[in-house]
């Protein structure tokens, strides 16, 4: 690793051409397409496939304009670490849905102020 990162800092790493669409188009396709075939059945496996490509795609194309595989793959590492924060993001839309269903409000209350104790 240590002989990847002496290679990188020799090397020019280019601006992203054309093909830098490649990764944005092809998960498009691939889950479009596999969606198409297979329906909600593309769930069980072959969306994975699908988006595994597209991973390999993209690494092939930063690859391609002169990143390192130690740096693409660091890359990679550390975006594993924000699925943890996506957490909210699935039940989101499910109690946005029952908020609209049952109308549930928190009501607002008037703040007590200090005054004369009544007796």
């Amino acid at each position: 690793m240590a002989d990847d990162d002496q290679a990188e800092r020799g090397r020019a790493v280019r601006a992203p051409s054309s093909a830098a669409v490649v990764p944005i188009v092809v998960p498009a396709v691939l889950v479009a397409g596999t969606l198409a075939l297979f329906g909600l059945d593309a769930l069980h496996g072959s969306l994975q496939v699908a988006l595994a490509m597209c991973a390999i795609t993209a690494a092939l194309v930063a690859m391609k304009n002169g990143h390192s595989r130690s740096a693409v793959q660091r890359a990679g590492q550390g975006a594993l670490s924000y699925p943890p924060y996506a957490v909210f993001d699935y039940p989101s839309p499910a109690l946005s849905v029952l908020h609209g269903i049952t109308g549930f409000e928190i009501e607002k209350t008037v703040p007590v102020t200090a005054g004369p104790a009544a007796h």
